[in-house]
């Protein structure tokens, strides 16, 4: 083996081994997070909103929220059984269909089960006297935005007019989460077949389908069921707990 008799050659050295061990584990953890927070810094501007993360069951990825307006509306949409699909940073797609002006409006484009796309503003509070906001309600569902079904406003009242709703949807969105890599058509299966043959079941009930760390998995599957409407709980009124109920409703599909 060849001597390294320089310091300079002993520090390339270091260098390249340093490079190739980074390569071997990947990108760093705070090397990927700050890549997909960039944008949403970028969107943020002078704005001193927190910034939070969190995975999106509805998006399929995680998603940057500004702010407690976005938070609170991301806890509404997730566990709300009537919402698809959720893109919470239009402001890209909007663009190339509305203009820039309309799309600072938006903050978040909706998809319902039965097929509507919703365009939905968050502000502090009533009037909304925001620029070009009368235009847009005006150009909804006419022309070009004649897919949009409608443009709706939430204020930070009605975000919170129930918050053991918000808080459930906090604790379901936690245990999908940390469901996101694993298929969870077995354990629904299992679910279905329980709920059909009792009608209403606990979320103990359902963790009891299984042992040791497939429990956490089956109820990562009954609250995804849930959060897509195919059953029915009482997670509005009390908060994700072992006692739980969860009934029948509709499509059996999962």
């Amino acid at each position: 083996m060849a001597r390294l008799d320089t310091d300079e050659e002993i520090n390339e050295m270091s260098k390249t081994t340093n490079v190739k061990t980074r390569g071997d584990r990947g990108p760093r953890l705070g090397t990927q997070l700050r890549g997909e927070m960039a944008t949403a810094y970028a969107m943020r501007g002078k704005c001193s909103a927190d910034l939070i993360l969190h995975y999106s069951p509805k998006a399929g990825k995680d998603v940057a929220l500004a702010g407690q307006l976005q938070l609170l509306n991301f806890l509404y949409c997730e566990i709300d059984g009537a919402v698809k699909t959720v893109n919470y940073a239009p402001t890209s797609s909007i663009i190339s269909t509305a203009g820039k002006a309309f799309a600072s409006l938006v903050d978040a484009e909706i998809t319902t089960n039965d097929g509507k796309l919703i365009w939905r503003r968050l502000i502090a509070s009533e009037p909304d006297t925001a620029k070009h906001v009368e235009d847009l309600r005006s150009a909804v569902g006419h022309g070009v935005l004649a897919g949009v079904s409608a443009l709706e406003v939430w204020t930070y009242e009605q975000l919170t007019t129930n918050p053991v709703l918000l808080r459930s949807a906090l604790r379901a969105v936690s245990w999908m989460a940390a469901a996101r890599y694993w298929p969870l058509a077995e354990f629904k299966r299992k679910i279905w077949a329980l709920i059909d043959r009792r009608q209403t079941v606990t979320f103990d009930d359902v963790l009891g389908l299984e042992v040791g760390s497939r429990r956490a998995l089956a109820g990562a599957a009954v609250l995804d069921m849930t959060c897509k409407g195919t059953v029915r709980s009482n997670l509005a009124d009390f908060p994700l707990h072992a006692w739980t109920v969860f009934h029948r409703i509709g499509d059996r599909k999962c």
